[in-house]
């Protein structure tokens, strides 16, 4: 049973003390050590689930939904809750704050031959909106269980298919409206996938803004001039090609590939661009990288920051772009593409953002062929922000960026003008 009067919220937000009113909580966050910020930073009292109840986080999640507690936990933690937890959290009347947006779809290792195969034997239907249900009673007797974890998804409508050509699972729906209310604490909300997929769910929500005054966090009206983006963007030092004409020759955003015979490099360092194997681009671009570091904006290897799409990091690991293969990131500066939510890199003074943010076709598609309409600039705009925030701008210092793919550079730019 869902609760047809949940409120949900999309809530831009600085940096502060987290405060919460007397009501029951659970608070989501992306990193464990955020867990602990949480319940020292607050005012009300949290209880963070613990592997020594039972053996098992989950578990004791369960025990102190039923109990009533205010909780915090991680956003995995977060989407193992299935209909009985969910249930339970209705009917307790629990608030959600969640920190950053959660992961709602996943692209299925599945193939089309696989889904043509469960089609041909009647094992799966597909409904309106394209999710996916179980059919096949003697499942187990003709398929050998190959296919569980699909018939489990597709039991908890879950499943979704797009185009007969891949499978998707979707969190439940209910994760969200069997809340009260549901605060999202994120930025460029319209740009998110989870927008999208309240959109696909017909899930309604406001748009809010933070103000802080006389001592304490208000909601206001989201209005964009509230973000204060002219402030930003003159503490963000945006390395550009120079001329001739105006200082010393510096093209460390063009020739890492012929732009002479492209003249569209909208494209360049996309994941299709990466895919084509340009092992001389590549080898160019790790030159810039280190000539930007050692003789542009000269910094220390402690106070740089970096990203790339990580199977390609390891081709730009060079005496100042550290890369460590086994992801301990306490030995390296090399930060994920998406990463959000973390206050590690603050005292870093020098970023580089290498790549080109586009939607996976397919995550795209999903949602076009649904009729509702992506936003690939403000995605892409809202991963780079979300990225250059890691860093020391974020204490209203300047900070020196190295950005070389021109879209990205021009969508930045655009976002400053509050042109997007």
């Amino acid at each position: 049973m869902m609760n047809e009067n949940t409120k949900i919220k999309s809530i831009t937000i600085g940096t502060g003390v987290t405060y919460v009113s007397k009501k029951k909580y659970i608070y989501v966050t992306p990193f464990l050590n955020e867990v602990t910020r949480v319940i020292n930073d607050t005012k009300a009292i949290f209880s963070e689930p613990s592997v020594k109840f039972k053996g098992s986080k989950l578990a004791h999640l369960k025990l102190l939904i039923e109990n009533g507690e205010s909780i915090v936990m991680t956003h995995v933690l977060f989407s193992m809750l299935d209909e009985e937890t969910l249930d339970d959290i209705r009917i307790e009347g629990y608030t959600l704050i969640m920190d950053e947006v959660a992961n709602v779809l996943e692209q299925l290792k599945t193939t089309s031959k696989d889904i043509n195969y469960l089609l041909r034997l009647n094992s799966i239907s597909i409904e309106a909106k394209g999710q996916v249900r179980w059919i096949d009673d003697d499942y187990n007797k003709n398929l050998n269980n190959s296919f569980d974890y699909l018939r489990d998804l597709a039991d908890t409508d879950n499943l979704y298919i797009y185009n007969d050509q891949a499978m998707f699972w979707t969190m439940n729906v209910k994760a969200f409206t069997s809340f009260q209310e549901v605060y999202i604490l994120t930025y460029l909300f319209d740009g998110q996938i989870q927008k999208y997929y309240y959109d696909l769910h017909e899930v309604q929500y406001d748009k809010f803004s933070v103000k802080y005054e006389n001592n304490k966090y208000h909601l206001i009206n989201y209005d964009s001039k509230a973000d204060k983006r002219e402030e930003v963007g003159k503490l963000l030092n945006i390395y550009e090609d120079y001329r001739q004409d105006t200082g010393r020759k510096s093209i460390l955003n063009s020739n890492y590939d012929d732009f002479r015979f492209n003249v569209n490099t909208d494209f360049y360092l996309s994941s299709t661009w990466f895919s084509k194997n340009k092992e001389d681009s590549i080898k160019q671009l790790n030159k810039n990288l280190y000539s930007y570091f050692r003789t542009q904006v000269p910094t220390k290897n402690e106070n740089i920051f970096w990203t790339t799409k990580k199977q390609y990091a390891s081709k730009f690991k060079n005496a100042k772009t550290k890369f460590n293969k086994k992801d301990d990131r306490t030995k390296d500066n090399f930060i994920s593409l998406n990463i959000r939510a973390t206050n590690d890199y603050a005292n870093c003074t020098v970023a580089a953002y290498v790549y080109n943010r586009f939607m996976n076709p397919l995550e795209k598609g999903f949602f076009e062929i649904r009729g509702i309409v992506v936003n690939e600039d403000l995605l892409a705009v809202s991963d780079l922000v979300q990225f250059l925030f890691r860093g020391c701008v974020r204490n209203g210092e300047v900070m020196n960026c190295y950005i070389p793919s021109s879209r990205m550079r021009n969508l930045l730019y655009d976002w400053m003008e509050y042109k997007i």
